[in-house]
């Protein structure tokens, strides 16, 4: 259903509770398992940038997302190949800055191999909600794209309770695919922003990579890899 561009929120989020784990001498297959994951883990880790704690995140000092991020997260999702995302001249707000809700979009076409244009897609700048733009300023659910594909939508689940060096514990709760909010037993807690499969926090002390069962942390002296507990697997 047609409907003209409403406005996205993000969910303030809350946090719960998890287990420990040691090492030992000799071992299991499950165990050398786990290790494996954890070292695969602090590889991506490395390579995404996110073990030099002197580097930022590409998002800007006022929070919204960059052009090139937009695009990739109109990009990474579109399945086939062939397609191209290019940045349109189309200047997309709404609300009233007055009100302090006042939303911008980037609004990209979508064209296949041929070059033909299968539609464009508009992604709002703070939140990276995507859209169905149908022009004059009109917007459609983003799952009435031609070329949305519900598995390719499905966001990474952050959720759940992790245990990590030292038994230290982490709880994530996840409310939407753009952020998180986060509680280590140590007393951290915050929220961070999600980049697909990573994450910084709102202050940008701390790093997170998910991968499979891990989530490598990086910053915040809380470093390392922790993993799922059973129950959350």
């Amino acid at each position: 259903m047609n409907r003209t561009i409403a406005l996205g929120a993000l969910c303030a989020l809350l946090l719960s509770g998890c287990a420990g784990q040691d090492g030992s001498a000799a071992p299991s297959q499950q165990d050398t398992g786990a290790a494996a994951l954890q070292t695969q883990a602090l590889t991506q880790a490395e390579e995404a940038g996110l073990l030099d704690d002197g580097q930022k995140d590409d998002m800007p000092a006022d929070g919204l997302l960059t052009e090139q991020d937009a695009a990739a997260l109109v990009a990474e999702r579109l399945r086939g190949e062939g397609y191209t995302v290019a940045l349109t001249d189309i200047r997309l707000e709404t609300g009233q800055t007055d009100d302090n809700n006042l939303r911008e979009y980037f609004v990209f076409e979508v064209k296949d191999a041929q070059g033909a244009s299968v539609g464009q897609v508009a992604v709002d700048k703070q939140t990276g909600e995507k859209y169905n733009y149908l022009g004059a300023g009109t917007l459609d659910d983003y799952d009435t794209f031609p070329l949305y594909d519900p598995e390719t939508e499905e966001m990474y689940d952050w959720a759940g309770a992790y245990t990590g060096p030292a038994a230290v514990a982490l709880e994530i709760l996840q409310g939407d695919e753009s952020s998180f909010a986060y509680s280590f037993s140590d007393g951290t807690t915050g929220n961070a922003r999600v980049k697909g499969n990573t994450a910084k926090s709102d202050d940008e002390e701390i790093s997170f990579l998910f991968s499979e069962d891990i989530i490598t942390v990086v910053g915040g002296g809380l470093t390392g890899n922790y993993t799922a507990r059973a129950a959350d697997r």
